[in-house]
């Protein structure tokens, strides 16, 4: 068999927390494709590509899904709708092919669930302070919209286990969450660690082609500041999406810290990020950023 990829994984990945399921259930669209339902909201995505093992094809990533309207959110120093809205990109069947949703962490302003933190200066960026990602996100909750379903074990900084395994987040207390990508299997001459590298840059196309474009204003001024908005959002957001030519990021929200990461998007007050290093995504709320490098 000869296979030909672009840079996207040929038969998708693994996805599972119950194949993250149960909570964004499969269904059927009008074009044919699947859907996912998050909260009772269904989004029809496009279909991973499928490659049967009987054939010499080539193979390759179908065109990205239309990108969605951004929101108008009025949330002020809360990032719930935002957050919401960002997690719901996760049901579309090709990026949930790509998510490994028992390699999740939540973490927030006193605790972190799912991972404990690293207290050690990291040798390479871009990095976290992220041990290993242990918890699982099983799905937004369909009948509260001010929280996720979670499971995961919780810690008081950096490392003391409470006993607890947090089944729910409040979306309002979240500094961010953060995510790995699927472990890509061995298929002829590629690696396993190629083809996880593979679905890695697989997700960041697609997150970046759904997500507000970072629209930087070479040579022109853009400051325009509200200097009575006490949330800080604006500020967060200009500085790091607007003003920010080269896309990395360097920031402390809540417990978690960021060093050298890129930043793909946002959506509403939430900045989405890509960590090469360790292959990992997050979603940060903009008004739980209290320092910036």
């Amino acid at each position: 068999m000869n296979y030909a990829y672009w840079d996207c994984p040929s038969c998708g990945g693994a996805m599972s927390a119950e194949e993250f399921a149960t909570a964004c259930g499969a269904g059927s669209c009008a074009n044919g494709t699947q859907s996912r339902d998050c909260g009772g909201q269904t989004s029809c995505g496009c279909e991973p590509p499928a490659c049967p093992p009987d054939s010499s094809m080539i193979c390759w990533c179908r065109p990205a899904c239309p990108k969605p309207e951004v929101p108008q959110l009025d949330e002020g120093c809360c990032c719930k709708a935002s957050l919401r809205a960002a997690l719901q990109l996760l049901c579309d069947s090709q990026i949930a092919s790509l998510v490994d949703f028992d390699g999740a962490a939540f973490i927030t302003d006193t605790y972190s669930a799912g991972s404990t933190l690293n207290t050690a200066a990291p040798e390479t960026t871009p990095a976290d302070n992220l041990t290993t990602l242990s918890g699982s996100f099983l799905r937004l909750s369909s009948c509260n919209c001010d929280l996720l379903d979670i499971s995961a074990a919780l810690y008081y900084p950096p490392s003391t286990t409470t006993g607890v395994t947090a089944t729910q987040v409040s979306l309002c207390e979240l500094a961010g969450i953060a995510l790995q990508v699927a472990q890509g299997t061995a298929e002829g001459d590629i690696t396993a660690p190629e083809a996880t590298t593979r679905n890695y840059r697989c997700l960041k196309q697609l997150l970046s082609r759904r997500l507000n474009p970072c629209n930087s204003r070479c040579g022109e001024c853009s400051c325009k500041c509200n200097c009575d908005d006490c949330c800080c959002t604006a500020g967060i957001l200009g500085m790091l999406a607007d003003n920010n030519l080269s896309r990395k990021v360097t920031l402390a929200a809540g417990l978690l810290i960021l060093q050298g990461v890129t930043l793909l998007g946002t959506l509403g007050n939430v900045l989405v990020l890509a960590n090469d290093n360790d292959q990992r995504i997050y979603f940060v709320c903009a008004a739980k950023v209290q320092f910036l490098g």
